[in-house]
């Protein structure tokens, strides 16, 4: 496994990884699309989901808005430690723990909780150089346990129980 990465291009894919990571819990999509390649790999399988092969930055950001893009949920995805690997020159792979936390509220206002789930494990990211810029060209979240009820807060049941914040 060769890990002989520079660090220029060490802070760039980190700098794509926290964009990726931020632009999720922001729900800002156009931020999301700038760090994606033109087609993107998205394999959602751990989750109860489909692989999503070739999708453009505007096909994948729909599918991360019909799943998360609800303004009543809120969610941080945080990347913890990570393994780094260079397939080959720009082309680098990197697991990441991650833990994810998900809370749906009752309303827009945010005052009462509907439903909380939070996911742990391991994410892998493909990143490719393309034009000197790093980009993001595939994701694989792999679920290893979760707290509460995360996919119930995903997709919830009509009469979920109401938590006070």
């Amino acid at each position: 496994m060769s890990t002989d990465i520079s660090l220029q291009d060490y802070l760039a894919i980190r700098n794509v990884a926290f964009e990726w990571a931020e632009s999720y819990d922001t729900k800002d999509w156009d931020r999301l699309q700038k760090c994606l390649a033109s087609s993107i790999r998205l394999d959602f399988r751990s989750l109860q989901g489909a692989l999503h092969e070739n999708l453009s930055p505007e096909e994948y950001s729909a599918i991360l808005i019909g799943m998360i893009g609800d303004k009543r949920l809120k969610t941080q995805h945080l990347l913890g430690g990570s393994q780094w690997e260079r397939l080959s020159d720009g082309t680098v792979r990197v697991a990441y723990q991650i833990r994810v936390a998900h809370q749906r509220y009752v309303d827009e206002s945010l005052q009462k909780v509907a439903n909380k789930g939070h996911g742990h494990g391991v994410t892998t990211h493909w990143y490719r150089k393309i034009d000197e810029a790093w980009k993001l060209e595939g994701v694989a979240p792999r679920l290893e346990w979760d707290e509460y009820d995360i996919f119930g807060t995903l997709a919830p049941p009509q009469d979920e129980a109401i938590y006070e914040v």
